[in-house]
């Protein structure tokens, strides 16, 4: 019998349909989630925390979203209550014991059409500290979502054990879908965008990909045809995937943090600099390169203070000379990014196919070498509130590589994680990249009058590598 909705339904903006559209087309659908913990060296109240977590039912409004299947597309509808569900406390014994039951569950599909948008579960770990994980649709929830869950609960939770105020209400992600509708209905900014992004395909031709494996499937494809830029290099059968977890420790991270407040530049920026290294020299040092970066979207205050998902990829492709220092590498690369959150509000999908008309590419053709997020974790002053955050592996991936990094709100230091593919992509590799980007970030910042060629000079070729 078909469900009766009383509530006002919205087709998904085009940050919820970027994401759907992965999942669609996903042979396995536990591609589109985001599992996660934090986990605090104190032991909580649970009976508060549970308390803390009904609360932030009826804070934050992305959790009461829901799911349909229309034949005009997927539809959601905001509930304007929920009886907030009686969360599981979980006690381990062992690390391994956690890690375990908590990649089990990151590999288990959240099932959004059977009104399960998130997993959520408290536990007491093996060093007597406990935690909080989370496994989420990402229809509901960005990663700067996650963020503003945890923060916001543990916030709550503060509140409620001091017999405090609770703290400043979260802001309303179904005004911004409202919003996000608003600007897809003004035929006046579209266009503009519209135009923006045709310009944007046609001014520097066809783009290169530089693949972080180097140039193996570039140089099969050139046997065809000698002109090839874009090889054929996704394949949506093979998509197992594995995480790997690396750290720089809090005096490198001081200093990276410093240089990027000096030169008013994002860590973001910086680090995306140091992968387009690594691309570049392992494929004929390239100046042509192109990563997507997940953008959130999130300019105000309010849109900050919500969540929801409102990211989408942007496409950042920098041309940068290997004699250009990496100064002005980095003003070039910051001016791409700067210049495409002007127009970030346009849906990913509708520039996609704009890219891929064309220049011709086929479904398994795309020009980037990664997906790319820099989630801005915040100090937490109070110390014993302070948690080791950490991202699980879901097990497949619809991309060859999504990256993630993030400051360590335990120590100051800055966490990577890599999910990436194994049937194309080797733990080599990713510790090749990893080294290459950091190095040449440090390089960069000890001397920013060093060229590319220069800084490249002293990475490791990736075609090096054993196969």
């Amino acid at each position: 019998m078909k469900q009766t909705i009383t509530q006002t339904c919205y087709p998904l903006v085009p940050s919820q349909e970027s994401m759907a559209t992965m999942l669609k087309y996903s042979i396995h659908k536990n591609v589109m989630q985001i599992p996660s913990s934090v986990t605090f060296k104190v032991k909580l109240d649970f009976s508060v925390l549970q308390k803390a977590f009904e609360e932030e039912v009826k804070r934050n409004d992305c959790l009461r979203i829901r799911f349909l299947k229309e034949k005009d597309g997927w539809k959601q509808y905001f509930l304007d209550e929920v009886k907030a569900p009686r969360v599981p406390v979980l006690r381990f014994a062992t690390e391994e014991e956690q890690e375990a039951y908590f990649a089990a569950d990151a590999q288990r599909t959240v099932r959004i059409f059977n009104g399960e948008t998130f997993r959520l579960r408290f536990f007491y770990d093996c060093k007597g500290g406990s935690g909080i994980y989370l496994n989420v649709s990402h229809l509901i929830m960005d990663a700067h979502a996650v963020a503003v869950f945890y923060l916001d609960l543990i916030q709550v939770y503060k509140a409620l054990v001091d017999g405090a105020e609770l703290p400043e209400p979260l802001y309303s992600f179904e005004e911004q879908v409202n919003k996000d509708l608003d600007y897809l209905a003004d035929e006046k900014k579209m266009k503009r965008d519209e135009d923006f992004y045709r310009d944007f395909w046609l001014k520097d031709g066809k783009p290169f990909h530089a693949s972080i494996t180097g140039h193996d499937l570039l140089d099969k494809a050139r046997k065809k045809d000698p002109e090839e830029r874009i090889p054929a290099a996704y394949d949506a059968l093979h998509d197992k995937a594995a995480m790997a977890y690396k750290k720089i420790d809090p005096e490198t991270s001081e200093k990276i943090f410093k240089f990027c407040l000096e030169q008013k530049v994002s860590p973001e920026t910086l680090f995306e600099l140091g992968y387009r290294a690594h691309a570049s020299l392992g494929n004929y040092r390239t100046d042509d390169t192109f990563s997507l970066q997940l953008c959130s979207r999130r300019v105000t205050y309010k849109q900050k203070k919500m969540g929801g998902c409102m990211t989408q990829p942007l496409a950042v492709r920098a041309i940068i000379p290997g004699t250009a220092t990496f100064a002005e590498g980095l003003k070039t690369l910051d001016g791409v990014r700067n210049t495409l959150y002007r127009h970030m509000n346009y849906p990913y999908l509708t520039s996609y196919a704009m890219e891929r008309k064309i220049y011709n590419l086929s479904m398994f053709q795309a020009p980037s070498f990664m997906m790319y997020t820099w989630l801005p974790l915040p100090l937490i002053e109070d110390e014993a509130l302070r948690f080791d955050f950490k991202g699980y592996n879901m097990g497949r991936y619809c991309m060859p590589l999504y990256t993630f990094t993030y400051p360590d709100v335990t120590d100051h230091g800055i966490r990577f994680n890599y999910l990436y593919r194994i049937a194309r992509i080797s733990p080599a590799v990713i510790d090749t990249l990893h080294d290459n980007c950091v190095k040449a970030v440090l390089l960069g910042i000890d001397n920013p009058a060093l060229t590319m060629d220069e800084i490249m000079d002293q990475l490791v070729d990736v075609n090096t590598l054993a196969k």
